[in-house]
């Protein structure tokens, strides 16, 4: 609900042409920027800002659409919260961005972009799933009825060994994976070659499976009474196949107050135990080992851990900034599990509140402490103005974290940061007179 209040603030009005192009597997790959970026202020920083399309996209936000594949690839959504988004990837080795396609190059070569159509936004954390990273729009976020009036949601995915990118919901009977609704979390189940999708805004479940190109409306825990809830921006599923998720609403804050499960083979169930501070979904996370261990937060700052051996959820404690957590304070969406499960590097958010004090700090899940490194602006100018930094799960091969912030401003678009842990600390530790 919180999120659908910033969404609204930061909304800019668009308007979309006729569908074009002749029917085609795969989007052709287009000239587009390639951009190299530039040094941060401080060492071990490194910022690109994403750019327009070649179908004239300017992206000004990037909602948790940052994620990285196994060979260390990063991948980022760019969207302009009303008329389409886009994906872009990072080489981490040749330090360049590009673009790599959109929701409406995709639709349109496939002939599947009706009059009028919108892609908003791809509200979702891009997926590896079994070589290929994939994507779903949200093209709206209110918590009413008005997702009705517009077509459903679409799958896309970019396959990196053919360098395209494919609306793959063109295959399914109707043009897209649903009559209506929205996706805004995406899980992979790749022992069963299915990827789970959770809908805004009924919080319904969804199934597609890649080798049908299908995909199955599962519904919703019976124990949802309100037509519409907050939906998670992250779920999981563990080494067995169980997918877990959450989600939030503040009339029946008991439906909604721990962990609820859908398993393949018994449906939809609950975990009464595994209970969440203030009845808030889980934002961001990052599992290891094959789902069997996950860290996650929620936007003010509450840490959890999952462990599947001894079937156990544990609260760690909350980051502490000094400032008011929650709407009208700081908000926490930002989320880098370091290397060796220790601890996590997070930062806030004042959304939709401008402010310059966003800044980075380090929670460490043993003792619960939180240590402030710096303010966003340290790492560098660009991000003086941009209030909203959000990624989670997004590390490449060297070590390195990457998130993106804006402000929703057309003047300051997206930038994208990346963070050399060890190196940025080392600065930190060495310079002297700045305020931490």
């Amino acid at each position: 609900m919180i999120r659908q209040l910033v969404c609204t603030a930061l909304l800019l009005v668009g308007v979309v042409g006729q569908a074009v192009g002749e029917p085609a597997e795969r989007q052709s790959p287009r000239p587009a920027a390639v951009e190299t970026g530039w040094a941060g202020a401080l060492d071990g920083t490194w910022h690109w800002r994403l750019p327009d399309t070649p179908n004239g996209l300017h992206p000004t936000q990037s909602w948790h659409a940052t994620g990285s594949a196994p060979d260390g690839s990063v991948y980022v959504g760019g969207m302009d919260h009303a008329t389409n988004a886009a994906l872009y990837r990072i080489d981490p080795q040749g330090g360049t961005l590009r673009y790599v396609g959109d929701a409406r190059a995709a639709s349109e070569a496939a002939r599947n972009w009706l009059p009028g159509e919108t892609a908003q936004k791809f509200h979702t954390r891009p997926l590896w799933h079994n070589g290929k990273i994939y994507v779903a729009t949200m093209d709206r976020s209110d918590l009413n009825a008005g997702y009705l009036e517009r077509r459903g949601f679409h799958w896309y995915a970019y396959d990196p060994a053919h360098d395209s990118f494919t609306d793959l919901s063109a295959f399914e009977p109707s043009g897209s994976a649903v009559p209506h609704g929205n996706l805004v979390t995406l899980a992979s189940d790749p022992i069963r070659n299915v990827i789970y999708g959770a809908g805004v805004p009924t919080g319904a479940i969804y199934r597609y499976d890649v080798l049908s190109g299908r995909t199955q409306d599962l519904g919703r825990p019976a124990s949802y009474k309100q037509p519409y809830v907050y939906t998670g921006r992250v779920m999981w599923v563990d080494a067995r196949g169980r997918l877990y998720f959450t989600a939030s609403n503040w009339d029946e804050p008991g439906v909604h107050d721990h962990v609820h499960y859908y398993d393949p083979e018994t449906g939809f169930g609950e975990e009464k135990g595994w209970l969440l501070q203030d009845g808030m979904a889980l934002e961001t996370g990052q599992c290891t080992d094959g789902g069997k261990r996950c860290v996650f937060g929620d936007d003010r700052g509450h840490v959890y851990r999952f462990d599947q051996d001894a079937h156990s959820w544990t609260y760690l404690g909350q980051i502490e900034t000094g400032k008011k957590a929650g709407w009208g304070g700081v908000e926490f969406w930002l989320f880098a599990v370091k290397p060796d499960g220790k601890s996590a590097y997070v930062g806030t958010s004042t959304s939709p509140r401008p402010s310059e004090d966003t800044a980075l700090y380090l929670f460490d899940f043993g003792t619960g402490q939180t240590r402030r490194l710096c303010a966003m602006t340290e790492l560098d100018p660009a991000l003086a103005h941009l209030h909203v930094h959000t990624g989670f799960n997004a590390w490449d091969a060297e070590g390195r974290f990457y998130f993106a912030s804006f402000d929703g401003s057309p003047d300051h678009g997206v930038i994208v940061t990346r963070i050399d842990p060890m190196r940025l600390e080392a600065a930190l530790a060495s310079s002297t007179g700045a305020v931490r």
